[in-house]
Parts: C-alpha cells; sequence; structure tokens
C-alpha cells in the first residue's frame, strides 16, 4: 500500500538550519578518516543543537582555529574549489573502496550498483532469498560492488523523490551558505514571524541541561550507526536501511534452507516447528495451524475455519516455501491483498495484480511470475475472467496451491456473498490452472455455509480442521440506550474503556462515523472516521496513524478492519446492531490480538434494528423486472452466437430498477448454473468518442480495416465519430481487447485521439433459453431466498443481544454490565446449528393507514408507473437505483411505515397498484366513450 506517511523519508535540506545563539566559528573539517565497517544511514534534518553530519560538539572556549593539514603531494591535478568540502556534513564511502568521495574527484564514477532504483511495483521481491542453487564466492577485487542484495528486506524502505535532493552525477552549483554572525536576511526568511529567532529568550539555561541534552542525542545517533547503513539512489535519496552482520544474516537463511529440506524429506511435527521458528521465531504453532499445513503439503484440499486473528496466512506461507511452484492467494479486496503483501515474510516474495495497476506494472508483475522470481501472487476473482492471465499459467508457471480467502463469500447462504467468488469452483481451477490442493479459508461460517463452500470447491468433509471461533480474552457485553452518542461517551470515559489504549467503533451509515468522530474530538478523545466514500488515500492514512497510535479511536463502518495487522486494540464498540452473527464475531475478534483482555460492547435500540431490516430488501426484484432482464440479455438471439454482447452497467441498473451486484449475480448464475447460457467476458468501457488528426479518415480506412468498420459503424456527432466497441469489433471478428490496443497504437502514432466511458458487462451467448418465463421465475425464487436468509441473519443477531439483555439468568459469570458466556453460547449455537431457537421478530404489526397512504402516494405521483415492489421501498424509505434516494427521501411518504413488515407493504402496495391502475383505465374508457358519444 502507498504510504502517506513522510515518516519513512529522509531527504537533505538545500537550507542548513541554523542556531538561535549562533556559536563560534569551527575549524575546517579533518580529512577523510579511512573507512569503518558502519557508516551513517539516514541523513536528516538537524536541530540547533546537532548538524546533518557527525562532526565534533564545538569546544565551549574561544581558540583559534587549527591551520589546515599540508596536502601530501599528488600526480594529479590541483584541487579545484568545490562546494562538497563546505557543505555542514560528509558523503562517506561504505567499506572495501579505494578512495572516498573527495572534492577532488566531485564528477567521479561510483562502481555500478552504489547507486539503487527502487521500482514502483506492487511487487515484493525481497533479497536475500532463498536459493538452492550453491553458492560461488567472489573473489576480492579492488573495488567492492554494492547494490541491494547486500542489505535485508529492502522493500520496506520509501525511496520518495524530493526535489531539493544533491545529485551525486552532476555537478554542485557554488553554495552560498549562511552568515551565521549577522542577521541580515533574519527579515527575509521569516516574514510572518514563523519560527521567530529569540524562542529562549527569559528561559533559564545552564550547561547542565544543554550537556545532557546533547549526550542524549549523540547517544542515539551512535546507536542507530551501528543498526543501520545508507544507499543513495540516482536522484541523491539516502535510504535507511537496517543492516545485520553478514554473518548472521548467512546463519539465519542456512537454517531456514536447511528446515525447509528437513520439511520437504519428512513433514513432522519436529521439522514443521523447527521451520516455524527459523522463519518466524515462534516456538509452537496455534491450534489447528500444524493440522492445516500437514494436510496441504500431502496435496489434501482443506477447508480451514479459524477465528479473526489467529494465524490463517501462516497455514499457506510455509506450505508456500516448501512446495515448488508458486502459490495463488485469491482475496476479495486489493486493500486487504497489499496489508497481506506486506505481512509476507523477507524469505517469501510476493506480489500482486490488481485492476488498480497500470499497464507498465502488471506487464513487469507477469514477467516475474513467467521467470519464477514471485513465490506468492495475490489476486482477485475477477482476475480469472481474463484470458491473459490465464494464458501465463498455460505452460510456464506450475501452481501447487491456490488459496481462497475468506471463501465464505462462494456461498450464496453467507454473510457476505460475493457473485465474482461462484467461478471459484474446483472444475474451472483444475482446468485453467491445472491445480490439484485447494485451501479454503475463513473465520465465520455455518455449517450450510461449509457444506456450500466444500461442494464448489470439491473438499471432503473430512477434511474440515474447525476451531473455536471466539477467542477466550474477549469480553461481551450488551446494553439498552436510548440516547447512544451520550453513552458511548460515558462509556469511554469508564473503566476498563478509559484504559484502552486503541479503540474501534463500529457503525451502519457513513454519515454518523463523521458525526461520531466530531462529537468524541469535541471531548477531547482523538478520532478520525473511516468509510468507504472516504478516498482511498485517507483511508490509508488514517489506518496507518490507528496503527501507529497517532489516533486512539477510529469510528468506522463494515470496511474497516479487514487484514488489520494491529495486536493491541483494547476495546470494540458497536455502535449499531451488526447484519449478523457472523459480521459480529469477525469485528470482535480485531480486538486483543496480543492475548490481553479486550472488551466488546452492543449499544441496542430498535430503530436501527427497524431500519436495517428494511434495508435487508434493497436487493429485492421482481418476477416482471428478471423477466425484462432476461429479454435484454438474449435481445439479439439470431446473430449473436459467437459474437461479444454487453450491457451497460448504469443505463441498464435504471431501466430494470436493479443493483448492479445483482445484475452481475444474475449474469455469473446464467453462465455457471445447470444449464450454461452464456460465458462471461471482462467488463469494458463500450463507448468511444474518436478524432482523426494526421490522415483524413477515408485515406487511413483504405489501409486499415479498422478504420473502415468505424466508419461505417459509427455515428458523427458534433465532428466526433461515436462507436460502440463490441459492435465494431465483431463487424472485423476480433475481440474488443484486440481493437481497444489497436486504438491504442494508432494514438501513439498521432493519428487519432479517443475517450472511453459506459461500463458494461461483456459476453458471448451460449444457448437462448427456450422458456423465458420459467427461468425468469426460477432466478426470482433463487434470489428471494438470498433476500430471506439475509433477514433471519439479521434478526437472530438480534435475538441474540436482547436475550442476553432481557432473558439471561446471570448465571456462569454472566451480570449486569458483562453477558460473556451467554453471548458466546448463542454464537456457537448459531455456528453449529445444533440450537436453533425461535427468531425473535419484532415486526409484528403493520399501520392501520398504510393502504390509504398507499392510495394517496399513488394518486400524487400519477404521472410515474411504480411497480408494487418501488411502492413498497419508497414507503420503507429504501433507496434504488430508478427511485434514488436524493430524489424521493423529500416526499412526505418517504419511510413512513418502516417499523412495518416489507411483505406486508410489498402486497398492499400490489393490490393498490392494481386497483390505481384499473380505476385509471375505467376513467380513460369511460372520458373516452363520452367524448365519442358527443
Amino acid at each position: 500500500m502507498d504510504s502517506d506517511s513522510d515518516s519513512d523519508g529522509s531527504h537533505i535540506s538545500a537550507t542548513p538550519p541554523r542556531d538561535p545563539f549562533p556559536p563560534p566559528r569551527r575549524p575546517p573539517p579533518p580529512p577523510p578518516k579511512p573507512p569503518t565497517s558502519s557508516y551513517k544511514s539516514k541523513i536528516k534534518p538537524s536541530s540547533h543543537s546537532e548538524t546533518i553530519s557527525k562532526l565534533k560538539k564545538p569546544s565551549p572556549k574561544h581558540t583559534k582555529p587549527e591551520p589546515p593539514p599540508k596536502s601530501i603531494p599528488q600526480t594529479e591535478p590541483p584541487p579545484l574549489p568545490s562546494p562538497i568540502g563546505t557543505l555542514p556534513f560528509q558523503i562517506r564511502r561504505p567499506p572495501n573502496q579505494p578512495h572516498p568521495v573527495s572534492t577532488v574527484r566531485s564528477l567521479e564514477t561510483l562502481p555500478a550498483g552504489f547507486f539503487s532504483t527502487h521500482r514502483a511495483s506492487f511487487s515484493k521481491i525481497q533479497k536475500p532469498s532463498l536459493s538452492f542453487e550453491p553458492e560461488i564466492t567472489p573473489q576480492k577485487t579492488t573495488e567492492r560492488k554494492i547494490s541491494i542484495s547486500d542489505f535485508s528486506d529492502s522493500s520496506k524502505t520509501s525511496n520518495k523523490k524530493l526535489p531539493n535532493l544533491i545529485r551525486a552525477d552532476a555537478p554542485l552549483p557554488p553554495v552560498n551558505l549562511q552568515k551565521r554572525s549577522v542577521e541580515g536576511n533574519f527579515v527575509k526568511l521569516n516574514i510572518n514571524g514563523y519560527k521567530r529567532k529569540f524562542t529562549t529568550k527569559g528561559k533559564k539555561t545552564n550547561s547542565y541541561s544543554s550537556k545532557s541534552k546533547y549526550f542524549k542525542r549523540s547517544k542515539r545517533r551512535v546507536k542507530s550507526e551501528v543498526n543501520t547503513e545508507s544507499i543513495c539512489d540516482e536522484e541523491g535519496l539516502v535510504a535507511e536501511i537496517k543492516q545485520q552482520p553478514k554473518s548472521e544474516k548467512n546463519i539465519k537463511f542456512e537454517s531456514i534452507k536447511a528446515a525447509i529440506s528437513a520439511v520437504r524429506k519428512e513433514a513432522s511435527d519436529e521439522n514443521l516447528v523447527r521451520l516455524l521458528k527459523a522463519m518466524y521465531g515462534y516456538d509452537s504453532f496455534r491450534d489447528g495451524q500444524v493440522e492445516a499445513i500437514k494436510m496441504v503439503l500431502a496435496g489434501k484440499s482443506t477447508i480451514l475455519v479459524l477465528p479473526t486473528g489467529a494465524g490463517k496466512s501462516l497455514c499457506y506461507q510455509i506450505p508456500a516455501v516448501v512446495l515448488p511452484g508458486i502459490t495463488l492467494v485469491v482475496s476479495p479486496l486489493v486493500a486487504l491483498m497489499i496489508d497481506q503483501l506486506k505481512q509476507l515474510p523477507p524469505v517469501i516474495r510476493g506480489g500482486l495484480l490488481s485492476s488498480s495497476q497500470g499497464p507498465e506494472e502488471a506487464a513487469e508483475t507477469q514477467r516475474l511470475i513467467q521467470e519464477g522470481s514471485i513465490k506468492v501472487l495475490f489476486v482477485s476473482p475477477e482476475r480469472f475472467l481474463n484470458a491473459d492471465f490465464l494464458s501465463i499459467f498455460s505452460a510456464t508457471t506450475f501452481v501447487s496451491l491456490v488459496v481462497v480467502d475468506e471463501a465464505h463469500c462462494v456461498s450464496e447462504w453467507s454473510h457476505n456473498f460475493r457473485p465474482s467468488y461462484m467461478r471459484l469452483r474446483a472444475s474451472l481451477l483444475r482446468a485453467e490452472l491445472n491445480v490439484e490442493c485447494i485451501l479454503a479459508m475463513t473465520a465465520t461460517a455455518t455449517t450450510t455455509t461449509l457444506h456450500s463452500v466444500m461442494s464448489a470447491l470439491e473438499i471432503p468433509s473430512t477434511n474440515l480442521i474447525q476451531k473455536a471461533q471466539l477467542r477466550d480474552n474477549l469480553r461481551l457485553s450488551v446494553s439498552l440506550s436510548g440516547n447512544r452518542m451520550k453513552d458511548m461517551l460515558k462509556l469511554m470515559k469508564s473503566s476498563p474503556f478509559s484504559e484502552a489504549q486503541s479503540i474501534i467503533v463500529y457503525c451502519k451509515f457513513q454519515s454518523e462515523t463523521d458525526l461520531i468522530s466530531r462529537h468524541l474530538c469535541d471531548n477531547n478523545i482523538s478520532a478520525k472516521s473511516y468509510h468507504s466514500g472516504m478516498m482511498a488515500r485517507d483511508r490509508s492514512r488514517i489506518q496507518e496513524l490507528f496503527c501507529a497510535n497517532k489516533i486512539r479511536v477510529v469510528v468506522a463502518t463494515v470496511a474497516f478492519g479487514m487484514g488489520l495487522d494491529k495486536r493491541d486494540v483494547g476495546a470494540v464498540i458497536h455502535y449499531s446492531l451488526p447484519e449478523s452473527l457472523e459480521e459480529y464475531v469477525q469485528e470482535i475478534g480485531r480486538g486483543g490480538r496480543d492475548g490481553r483482555l479486550s472488551y466488546c460492547h452492543l449499544f441496542l435500540d430498535d430503530v436501527t434494528y427497524y431500519k436495517l431490516r428494511s434495508l435487508m430488501h434493497s436487493d429485492g426484484v421482481d418476477e416482471y423486472a428478471v423477466n425484462k432482464f432476461l429479454c435484454q440479455v438474449f435481445a439479439d438471439d439470431t446473430n449473436s452466437h459467437g459474437k461479444v454482447c454487453s450491457l451497460i452497467k448504469e443505463s441498464a441498473s435504471r431501466k430494470f430498477d436493479m443493483k448492479e451486484e445483482v445484475m452481475l449475480t444474475l449474469l455469473t448464475h446464467l453462465e455457471l448454473g445447470e444449464t450454461q447460457y452464456l460465458h462471461l467476458l471482462p467488463q469494458l468501457n463500450v463507448t468511444c468518442t474518436l478524432n482523426f488528426h494526421k490522415t483524413s479518415p477515408t485515406l487511413l480506412a483504405d489501409k486499415d480495416t479498422a478504420v473502415a468498420a468505424i466508419l461505417k459503424k459509427s455515428e458523427i456527432k458534433q465532428g466526433q465519430y461515436a462507436l460502440d466497441i463490441p459492435t465494431v469489433a465483431n463487424s472485423i471478428g476480433v475481440a474488443p481487447s484486440d481493437l481497444l490496443n489497436h486504438l491504442q497504437n494508432l494514438k501513439v502514432k498521432g493519428e487519432i485521439t479517443y475517450e472511453l466511458k459506459d461500463p458494461a458487462y461483456c459476453y458471448k451467448i451460449v444457448e437462448v433459453p427456450s422458456d423465458f418465463c420459467s427461468l425468469s421465475a426460477l432466478l426470482t425464487r433463487w434470489l428471494l431466498d438470498i433476500e430471506n436468509c439475509k433477514v433471519w441473519k439479521l434478526d437472530t443477531v438480534y435475538s441474540a443481544v436482547v436475550f442476553a439483555v432481557d432473558a439471561c439468568e446471570k448465571a456462569h459469570g454472566c451480570n449486569v454490565s458483562q453477558q460473556t458466556s451467554c453471548l458466546q453460547q448463542r454464537v456457537l449455537d448459531y455456528f453449529k446449528g445444533d440450537n436453533n431457537p425461535d427468531v425473535l421478530d419484532k415486526m409484528t404489526h403493520n399501520s392501520p393507514f398504510l393502504r390509504a397512504d398507499i392510495k394517496v402516494f399513488l394518486q400524487s405521483n400519477s404521472h410515474i408507473k411504480f411497480t408494487p415492489r418501488a411502492v413498497a421501498r419508497i414507503m420503507h424509505g429504501i433507496g434504488s437505483p430508478a427511485y434514488p434516494s436524493s430524489t424521493w427521501s423529500k416526499s412526505h411518504f418517504w419511510g413512513k411505515v418502516y417499523t412495518d413488515r416489507f411483505q406486508s407493504s410489498y402486497e398492499c402496495s400490489e393490490g393498490r397498484t392494481y386497483e390505481f391502475c384499473w380505476e385509471r383505465c375505467t376513467f380513460v374508457c369511460l372520458v373516452s366513450c363520452e367524448n365519442a358519444s358527443n
């Protein structure tokens, strides 16, 4: 992840710092000393009491400067004046160099590899890395080449290229040193009084305090010199690299090699613990890790269920270094992939492919994959739609293991179903990647979800490893609240929450996060909001500050926490009710990863429950809408076989009043269902606006068939050619991606410029359904079951917390302020499925004025054709693509019956809609007859 922090960057300021009280003139720097084994790693801007380079502390006595030493006669030309000698720092050479960089050789050529570049890529190629080839010891030469491979974990350094860095490969301009004894330019540099000169005026100082400060700073400098070294890139950046003695590094990597070889011979507990100790420094595995690693090394597909923060990543990292091929890790979020990539141990080379990468970065990562330089590759499930990606693994690259992270997303009955995960089926993975072993990992899954995942990935039930999904160090509590803001502030200022160093507050709505964070800041609690509506850079910055303990509280939606590597979260507060027990367990699992007690509190109010229950119906669709959608997908069935079709996402979403995620779910089901009706392709921007520049279109069309097809298939609007990419590609018999590549080549030559817009789903029709009505009914029932499952999960978590507050017998350690045992038992029963208590349903009443309200609403909006579901959504305060909340929330009827059952509102809307349509049709007929008689 690109860091916004500037803590890792180091640069040399172009303006030397000045003391408030200038010391006496210092003697000229002594001649360069012989190089030592350790040298300065990071040149930082200094304060008034220390300089950038390591100079002697000035003597308090005023003494005459010593005359400069006589130069030794040399055969070289006399030295020319150089500004390097007058700068307040020294550029030092690494050891074993024949001569130091001096003022005489300001333009000397340094050995190859002295300056290192840091490629901006998502690939984590770390050196030194494991290699089982025989080592060749180079002979000693007069010059030692220094490269990034001499250091450990180079990927952790941040090479920020700043404009004021001093280059070492170009002549330096004369440096005008600042006057140390006069104040002539003081006003010029401090126009607005910023950093006033006499900051210590009126303060009492003594020699002891200044000496102690100097001693502490000197001690820190000496300590940093021992543990770090520095290298410079071609822009002059001084990057800090932690340096270990070479002998220790060699010993460490030799021990890892030996441990890996031992595990390859025999994957015994003793050998695995030895490898664990060598790679991570741990003395023992956690519960469930050894079993999973052994089964993967034996080539058995496995499903692993471990609590959040229990070390699931280690269960594929160790097999990755032991198995011969590449390990492919499928993750749902790019942010999660980046966090996992950063957490790889230094001996594992990692990389990722994502949609946020540019073409050059993606091509570079693919090249490294084909070379075998990457051992663990992170990808999203959408990547399996890309034929170019799959072609990498067809011949050259061998895949030993496929890891499906957050495997519950495969099942439509999970709390976080993702249509793209439906593609991750064992048959597809074996056919495309030729892989036999699959490791599915999740922290939360019910028995139904597990069976669905194991069926899709063809994992035997005997290969299930499942441990307790709640850790023992979590203290759970629930309270009813009429004023959550006031109660939460009171909770945070009381023990034990007041002692918690880091706290996460989870909300359901983005507006709540901003409101709560401001309220906490107003009450002297350091807090920041975090939600998906923020810029990715801002979210990354907030997470970094939270992990560095610069922010105490993060108020976030469910978007925060996946891949969070922070072990000392002392408390998790749920400001809103979670949508399921899976979500509740996952979020409280982010606390107490260091083994210490973590306190998890949930505020319960009925208003939030009512709103969430209404929102559970936001993805529902009518059979009429599904039928229209299918007719659009198979509109050109006679001429569409084998050709690329497209469905523009935004316009189709409004037309069918269907969310984009629901449309993708339907398309995925049409591809992966019992009968394959179509084949999905990667999404594209299909509308192109094109201009010709260098050559006239007619002349260019004579030489280029693609341009000729564009002229035939496009429309001219305001001098621009507007065309549909799939239509033109089909006319010349090429893939849309090939046509886009051709347009890019013409753009590079200066022939054209073009813009792309309108993201669309692309697909090829395999078979046209024979009965649209029966298929529509089947798909509608399937979507309705998913909708009802979400409602049931919300009712289940609501029942659990209400039981903990009202019906708990306060036994087994439960009391008024803590219900750990009660909630743990309800969670355990839910995931095991052994005990399915009656789910509490508070939506037991309907408004007596519901029918009248719907009638008035339809009459006041008679110019709009509503579906029954659209009316029910508006009455419950649910926005949709065709009826967005930004427009309809101004209506008096918006959310008026959100406490009623949605199904009752839907049925009532259905009846009143048909009655209103019948009354309107009857009225129109009567008026027509009356006009005809007259």
